[in-house]
Order: structure tokens, then C-alpha cells, then sequence
């Protein structure tokens, strides 16, 4: 990929994103381009080279030089990484190792995206789980993502985990449960959500925009930190508010995990609390306020399409 903005002489923040062509990775490279000359931003993708290549990580980490690497890039499809746990090791654990090890060369500060599915969901605290409790992961992605934290850990006060959960507001149906909803209701077909599942949805948009503001905080933020929207759902409960928007889409049927039939296991309910999030001052609007915003994006598109398709027609 290796897309860079324009620096300036009064030295902007120098801004490493991995899997930049990612659901996250292209919230947050669209988040830090609002802030004008402030970031100078370098993007690699899988394209570019294999995260699990010690050699190539360091060698693009230094050619960069930057000050703070935010590391994206996972392999995050659950069943497949319970289908192929060596593929999960290697991108999840090995791929994070070598960011940690480059970040330690050039001095950079690491911020490492992490998951709710640390934890089992076996029993959640009142409000959700808090940086603090304990994890325990019940599938191959989830144990990965931990140990992909205790690497970043290693860098000490350098090293900040961000734990997220259940992200939405891209452009590919393939990882986007809600824009899978949409594709699949503009055909009329009827669908499916998991009932007995909840976490917090959470736009890629707003989850991009806390972390440029972490970014931009005057002391680094080191350690372990949840950021997520605001309210728990289910996925069904999230295609009920989908329905309510959009009321001529089919009625979505509820789906138990048990009939899910899925790989791996899932926590039945991986709430985060981010009680620490709102003390640094940041604080994200509900899934339900996301949710809209992120259709409105997209209707917006689509109207914009179907005009320019119709300035072309002779």
C-alpha cells in the first residue's frame, strides 16, 4: 500500500498504521487525514509484506521512522483461526512480536488493537468487564489477541492495548455483520442474527476518532484500554434497529449459537467497560446513534452513485 500524506517543517506526528486497507485501518487513516498537516501518515497493508517477516517489519518500521505504530493488522475471522490456529499464531502472536521488537529499535510508542473476545462471558461484572479483570479466552482468536497484549506489554509505558469489540462502518460485507444485513435485505432475502450474544457494536468511525484523540493527548496513554460505543446488543437486536430504519427489508429471524453451528466457542456476553476511557475524558455516543449515522453514510453513497450512473447514460 505505502501511502504517506504531505509532511510539513513543523514536524507532525509521525503515524505507522499496519493493515491500513483493513475495516480499522481505513477508519483511522480517513480519522488522521481531518487533521491535516498534524500526521504524517505511512500505511502498510498485506500487500505490501508478511507481518510475520521479523526482516521486512523492520525494515519498514525504520525507513519510516515513526513515532507511535498502530498496529491493526490481525487475522480476525474467528472460525477460521479455530480452523487454522498455526495461520492465527503466526499473524496474531508472531506478526505482533516483530511490530513490539521494531517499535523497541526505533523508540516508537505501539498502540496494539486487541478484542473483547479475551474474555469467556462466563460472569460479567456489573457494566461490563474492566481493564483489570482477569481474561479468559474460549477460542483460538481470542487466546491469540491475549498474547498478542502480553507482547505489547513488554514495552512498558511505550505499550498500549485497546481492547474493542463487535466493529462495523466498512465497505466489505465479508467482515461487516451489519453491511452483510444491508446486502442481503436489498435482495429480500430474509436472515438470521445471533440472539444469545451480546457485546457492544462499535463504528469504526468512532472508534477511529478516540483513538487520533489518544494520539493527540499531551501524556501517552500506556497499559490496557476498552473503547467501545455505548449500550450491549445482541446482532439480532442490532437487525431489529437495522428494520426500524430501513422498514421495508425482511424481518430478521433470531438464531441461537448453538444452532450457529460455529467452530469455536463465543463468550456469551464480553461487554467492555470503559469507565477508563470516559476518566481520560473520551467518551463514544450509543451503537443505536452509530448505527444510524454509518446508514445515513451509506444511502448518501448510493445516491451519489445512482446520480453519477445516470449522467452517463446518453
Amino acid at each position: 500500500m505505502g501511502t504517506e500524506t504531505a509532511a510539513t517543517a513543523t514536524g507532525p506526528t509521525r503515524v505507522y498504521v499496519t493493515g491500513a486497507d483493513g475495516l480499522l485501518g481505513t477508519a483511522l487513516r480517513e480519522a488522521l487525514a481531518q487533521g491535516g498537516d498534524r500526521w504524517l501518515v505511512h500505511g502498510v497493508s498485506k500487500a505490501d509484506f508478511d507481518i510475520a517477516d521479523a526482516d521486512a517489519v523492520d525494515r519498514s518500521v525504520a525507513a519510516f521512522r515513526p513515532h507511535v505504530v498502530v498496529h491493526t493488522a490481525a487475522h480476525a475471522i474467528v472460525d477460521d483461526c479455530e480452523r487454522e490456529p498455526a495461520l492465527a499464531l503466526r499473524v496474531n502472536v508472531a506478526g505482533v512480536r516483530n511490530v513490539v521488537a521494531a517499535c523497541r529499535r526505533t523508540g516508537a510508542r505501539l498502540v496494539h488493537l486487541s478484542s473483547d473476545y479475551v474474555f469467556d462471558g462466563a460472569h460479567v461484572p456489573s457494566g461490563g468487564y474492566r481493564e483489570e479483570d482477569v481474561p479468559c479466552p474460549l477460542n483460538v482468536y481470542g487466546l491469540t489477541k491475549l498474547a498478542g497484549e502480553r507482547q505489547c506489554a513488554l514495552l512498558g509505558a511505550a505499550g498500549l492495548s485497546v481492547r474493542t469489540s463487535w466493529l462495523f462502518g466498512g465497505d466489505n460485507p465479508g467482515v461487516d455483520n451489519v453491511l452483510a444485513a444491508l446486502v442481503k435485505a436489498r435482495r429480500g432475502e430474509p436472515a438470521a442474527h445471533i440472539a444469545d450474544q451480546y457485546s457492544r457494536p462499535t463504528c469504526t468511525a468512532d472508534l477511529a476518532e478516540a483513538l487520533v484523540r489518544l494520539l493527540a493527548a499531551p501524556e501517552p496513554v500506556s497499559g490496557t484500554l476498552h473503547i467501545a460505543n455505548e449500550g450491549t446488543a445482541s446482532w439480532y437486536e442490532v437487525a431489529l434497529a437495522l428494520r426500524e430504519l430501513y422498514p421495508d427489508m425482511p424481518e430478521p429471524k433470531p438464531l441461537s449459537t448453538a444452532e450457529a453451528g460455529f467452530a469455536g466457542e463465543r463468550p456469551r456476553d464480553s461487554t467492555l467497560a470503559t469507565g477508563r476511557l470516559a476518566g481520560l475524558g473520551v467518551r463514544l455516543p450509543h451503537w443505536r446513534d452509530a448505527l444510524q449515522r454509518y446508514c445515513r453514510t451509506l444511502d448518501a453513497a448510493e445516491a451519489t452513485g445512482a446520480r453519477g450512473r445516470q449522467g452517463r447514460r446518453p
